[in-house]
């Protein structure tokens, strides 16, 4: 998660701090569901939208967001059935939100990011099971399923680039007359720290020398060439885990086991 003027940013999480006029009264929104599935949490946020569109991009705002009780999706290795269980209140909730005519209008899905990214490299059979139970589960509600997938590290970064630009109002912004406009603004560069993985994500106006990780996006009628880099293992649980890893190293050695509780209560602290 990234912090932006005090907003809490996940994936795919795109809000627009603005007062309701009359159009917002009037317009039939449609709405869409996400789940930002982290290493450690997962979220659930119901999007809507009108129809209308600014330069064939459109307008997204935030309706709500569900916090999705119990741990992230790869610590479930154990009892797959439960990651599914796991979200089925908060797509209660979101039952409740979204008009019942527009429930199969509304699309439904669910990104998992370097968690299950680690899963799937030591444990490819268990973060398949873990998968196809939360599939089975968003299946079994009356939305228009989308999918259910592990997040490439590319399109992680992409995502929380577009979202922090998004919220900093440097693609568009809402005027005091009532209407969206390009931004004047230049982008900005974003670093995210998760769980599992750190990324760095910015624009260049070149190509780089490493075009696996370039993505070229249009967004509200300008192009925008975008270079991200995935740092896995580098996440905030991660490095606990190799500062611990690294203290019982040392405390074997030297056969201290109150250095080993008092660095690691210390260290952790820092971090």
């Amino acid at each position: 998660h990234t912090r932006v003027r005090g907003s809490r940013v996940s994936l795919a999480h795109m809000r627009v701090f603005r007062s309701v006029s009359i159009y917002d009264l009037c317009v039939v929104f449609q709405y869409g569901i996400v789940l930002d599935a982290g290493p450690s949490r997962t979220t659930l946020f119901i999007y809507q939208w009108s129809a209308s569109k600014e330069n064939n991009t459109g307008v997204i705002s935030e309706h709500s967001s569900c916090a999705v009780q119990g741990p992230g999706i790869s610590s479930y290795s154990g009892s797959p059935g439960e990651a599914g269980n796991s979200l089925k209140p908060c797509l209660g909730q979101a039952m409740k939100e979204i008009p019942k005519e527009q429930h199969d209008q509304t699309p439904v899905y669910l990104g998992v990011t370097a968690g299950m990214r680690l899963l799937n490299l030591t444990s490819p059979t268990v973060s398949d099971t873990l998968i196809a139970a939360v599939t089975a589960t968003l299946k079994s509600y009356p939305f228009d399923f989308q999918g259910a997938e592990i997040l490439s590290s590319q399109n992680e970064g992409v995502f929380g680039w577009v979202t922090v630009n998004y919220l900093l109002e440097n693609f568009i912004k809402y005027g005091w007359i009532g209407r969206w406009s390009r931004s004047r603004k230049g982008t900005v560069g974003v670093m995210t720290i998760g769980g599992a993985s750190t990324q760095i994500t910015f624009k260049i106006k070149e190509r780089s020398a490493d075009p696996e990780n370039e993505v070229t996006l249009r967004l509200y009628g300008q192009e925008h060439r975008v270079y991200t880099h995935h740092f896995l293992c580098s996440g905030t649980d991660q490095l606990r885990k190799k500062l611990l890893l690294k203290a019982i190293q040392v405390s074997a050695a030297c056969s201290c086991a109150s250095w080993l509780l008092q660095t690691y209560h210390v260290k952790c602290l820092k971090l």
